[in-house]
């Protein structure tokens, strides 16, 4: 008996780790209210083939007119693939401001200011991964994040499984 229970544990959990997919993703994006682009990194583990979950990591910097804006947005979201590899998502975000104003002469004849600010909000988006060979993907999403100033983020990347 004990060794029927054995085996039957050993086929679920190959069943259930091979149902499973970690991922690392690197993307570049447009960001809409920052009106510039930025990069970053992806983290996704998918349970199985209908749910997963994603957390990522975007930087991105704008300079205008002596204005200089720096990003950084921290996300996490819950996966539902509708079908195939085409997933919708919805999530929160932490998202850091930073504005800083460079003065006349790059700060020599008027000094410099910084702001800085945060704030969560609430993704909702949808992407898809198409595969190019065995454990590569290429992904493109887009999301908008509700916050005060809300925006349009879309991005694209390669994605890695492992």
């Amino acid at each position: 008996m004990k060794k029927i229970v054995f085996i039957i544990a050993i086929l679920f959990t190959t069943v259930t780790v091979q149902a499973q997919e970690f991922g690392i993703g690197v993307h570049g994006g447009y960001l809409t209210e920052l009106e510039g682009v930025g990069g970053g990194l992806d983290l996704n583990y998918d349970f199985n083939e209908k749910w997963g979950v994603a957390f990522g990591g975007t930087f991105a910097v704008d300079e205008d007119f002596g204005v200089r804006n720096k990003w950084f947005a921290l996300d996490l979201n819950g996966r539902y693939y509708v079908v195939d590899k085409l997933y919708a998502f919805a999530g929160g975000e932490y998202l850091s401001i930073t504005v800083k104003t460079l003065g006349l002469g790059g700060g020599s004849l008027e000094s410099e200011s910084e702001v800085s600010d945060s704030d969560f909000g609430v993704n909702l988006g949808t992407g898809y991964r198409y595969n190019i060979i065995d454990n590569v993907n290429l992904y493109a999403e887009i999301k908008y994040v509700l916050l005060d100033a809300g925006y349009v983020h879309a991005k694209a990347g390669i994605h890695f499984s492992f």
